[in-house]
């Protein structure tokens, strides 16, 4: 296969006037090699654009002999829309049968739990959906029969969570979470009525068509066990497998991947990219559930990018000493050339406000001329924390010294935690016409909301198809269309005008209202929707408070920043959120998690034989699970910014350490004490 000769047409698409060439050779190394391999790439090092890249050179020779295809594979959305955007209009045949890009999630739904779904129920299940899911948790718990599992529920601290994470393993033992096995879930005996009840409540909602996430991966795995031929199937179809953000796959995620292509007689070539020290995306575990190729077997050679592109040699050497994993050959090198400027220490202290920080930050951004550049000002400034939000079960005081512990929120009062929900399902009517896809400049964004929101009430007044299904949109469709054509004529013609005048004229609220009274009217609900005779048209029952939409919040579009007159934009977010950004200052707070409250009490280990700072450069010493989270996420927001980085941190916590942190005096660090020299703002 030719690779080479099309790098420099790849470079000019996606680098403009740069080069993957660098001192190392690393990224051409990585472009050229089409051998089953792992790729460890530190921040900022490019490892999506140079994936990007690989796979544009690899279209060029396409398609191949034998008919096969390429399977592109990432953990979020986020990731694929990414590779999507930049890939799509140069190499659309990518996009087209025998390849698939998506995520690890739909590709397991796709190729093996819904066809095993549709094989076993001879139906495709309703949604792979949190929402509905718990839904249908809370309809079951509350109209228990079984009196001997209601009673062992109702003992329980939270009974909804724990029917929420009710799995099936192979064997259809009831687990308690993928993770899980037979031998920890608390009930033994499978003969009692309570262990019965649980397991037919499971496989009901499995039956009807409710399914978690992660029933997709049980089913998935039935799949393959009942038809080996599966795995021959698709090692035929995709020659070659690249995943990208592997550190936030889980066990089960990574086993069944290896299972289907990474089998002694399989020809499939797989390349997995990603960073282990950046494994933070559900839970900020201890330690990354991906093990490379080469720390099984020596007969693989990992590959690794440690040129950072983003970072400058300053930031960079910080940021190597947050490194909780380092596999050989991997360290954190600051090849960025566009600043020399060195971390800042902002010290605060309990009296510190949010204004003052976030003005410090303004007054920094401001004296080194960041604002004044259209790159950086796209790349924008953020503050950002690890711990943003308090839940209600969590003590806030420090009973030791009696102050209020501190996070994100405790700054900026008016902070909104950066949600997760699906765009296509949401808990209200109204959310369905105010927050679906704007990004997409058609009507069908909206169209296809609208649609969902129909095949959501039918669902909560529980109305099936003619099969006993449920509806989708097409299906839905469908059935208008056989009521009669002038129905059908005048249903796309309300639709439309919905559609128009939410996208062109902003009339959300009037159409809300509008569809309020039609999905009320006989026009909707009072359908005939099972063909009775002599019907009495049905009243909206079920569904009524989800039309009411009670709940229903307008989300800020886009999300408000903190603003100053002068026109510089703070954006406020979380680690987890700004992980795979690119920012141009970052300033990051320390705020309180667990024990030792902070992360600078967490990291730093000041007695015993143990003793290290990574703050001055010493390697660390962590041996605790919080410690190690902290590396963790100090190490994925200190990686952010290509200009200025800004650590705040409570004077307490750094005072016997500040000369010594000093840049003037042997240490990596700008101290910065303007903020315990003013009297705090009574805000």
């Amino acid at each position: 296969m030719e690779i080479e000769k099309y790098i420099p047409q790849a470079e000019k698409i996606f680098l403009g006037e740069g080069t993957f060439k660098d001192d190392r050779n690393e990224r051409i190394d990585f472009i050229k090699n089409l051998k089953t391999c792992d790729l460890l790439a530190v921040p900022g090092s490019g490892k999506t654009t140079a994936l990007i890249a690989k796979l544009y050179c690899i279209a060029q020779n396409m398609p191949f002999e034998d008919g096969s295809g390429i399977l592109v594979l990432a953990h979020t959305n986020n990731a694929v829309d990414e590779i999507e955007k930049k890939l799509k209009r140069h190499c659309p045949q990518l996009f087209e049968y025998p390849n698939f890009v998506g995520t690890i999630q739909s590709f397991v739904n796709k190729f093996l739990a819904i066809p095993n779904y549709i094989s076993h129920f001879k139906q495709r299940p309703i949604t792979f959906d949190v929402k509905r899911y718990e839904h249908q948790i809370n309809k079951f718990y509350l109209n228990i029969k079984n009196q001997n599992l209601k009673n062992w529920l109702d003992k329980k601290q939270n009974p909804i969570k724990f029917l929420f994470n009710l799995r099936f393993d192979n064997d259809y033992n009831l687990i308690n979470g993928l993770n899980s096995n037979k031998e920890d879930f608390e009930l033994k005996d499978q003969s009692k009525p309570t262990y019965k009840g649980l397991k037919s409540f499971k496989e009901n909602l499995i039956k009807n068509g409710y399914l978690h996430f992660d029933d997709g991966y049980f089913l998935a795995n039935k799949y393959l066990l009942k038809f080996e031929t599966i795995k021959l199937i698709l090692q035929k179809r995709f020659k070659y497998v690249f995943i990208d953000e592997m550190q936030d796959l889980e066990e089960y995620q990574i086993n069944i991947i290896d299972d289907i292509f990474f089998s002694k007689d399989s020809k499939t070539v797989i390349q997995r990219i990603g960073d282990k020290n950046q494994s933070i995306y559900n839970i900020v575990k201890e330690n990354c559930d991906w093990k490379t190729r080469q720390e099984y077997d020596s007969k693989y050679t990992d590959l690794s990018f440690q040129n950072s592109l983003r970072l400058n040699s300053n930031v960079a050497n910080l940021v190597d000493k947050l490194v909780l994993e380092r596999p050989k050959n991997y360290k954190v090198v600051g090849a960025f050339n566009g600043s020399e400027l060195n971390p800042h220490l902002i010290v605060i202290n309990n009296k510190t406000t949010g204004i003052q920080i976030q003005n410090r930050f303004i007054e920094l951004i401001k004296k080194y001329n960041l604002h004044h550049c259209d790159k950086n000002v796209k790349n924008g400034f953020k503050i950002i924390s690890w711990n943003t939000v308090w839940n209600n079960d969590e003590e806030n005081i420090d009973k030791k010294t009696n102050l209020k512990k501190l996070r994100l929120i405790d700054f900026y009062e008016n902070y909104e935690k950066e949600s997760i929900n699906r765009k296509d399902d949401h808990s209200n009517l109204k959310d369905y016409l105010y927050h679906y896809d704007k990004e997409k400049k058609t009507l069908e964004a909206i169209r296809k909301s609208i649609l969902n929101s129909f095949t959501r009430i039918l669902d909560l007044e529980e109305i099936k198809d003619e099969n006993g299904r449920r509806y989708r949109k097409s299906t839905l469709m469908q059935f208008i269309k056989n009521q009669s054509e002038e129905y059908y004529n005048d249903f796309k013609a309300k639709l439309y005008s919905w559609c128009f005048r939410i996208v062109v004229h902003q009339q959300n609220e009037k159409v809300y209202k509008e569809i309020v009274s039609f999905v009320k009217s006989n026009d909707f609900i009072g359908l005939n929707w099972h063909n009775i005779e002599n019907y009495q048209p049905k009243n909206i029952s079920k569904s009524n408070q989800f039309i009411i939409s009670s709940d229903f919040q307008l989300k800020k579009e886009p999300k408000e920043g903190l603003k100053k007159k002068e026109e510089i934009q703070i954006d406020l977010a979380s680690v987890h959120a700004v992980k795979g950004q690119t920012h141009c200052a970052t300033m990051y707070i320390e705020t309180a998690y667990r024990l030792p409250i902070y992360e600078t009490q967490k990291i730093i280990i000041s007695k015993g034989k143990d003793k290290s700072n990574p703050l001055l450069l010493e390697d660390h010493k962590c041996s605790g699970t919080n410690g190690k989270q902290a590396l963790k996420m100090m190490y994925v927001g200190f990686s952010r910014p290509t200009h200025l980085l800004c650590f705040v941190v409570l004077e307490e916590n750094v005072k016997d350490y500040l000369d010594s942190l000093c840049h003037t005096k042997g240490g990596s660090w700008e101290i910065d004490k303007k903020l315990i020299q003013v009297k705090a703002l009574n805000l």
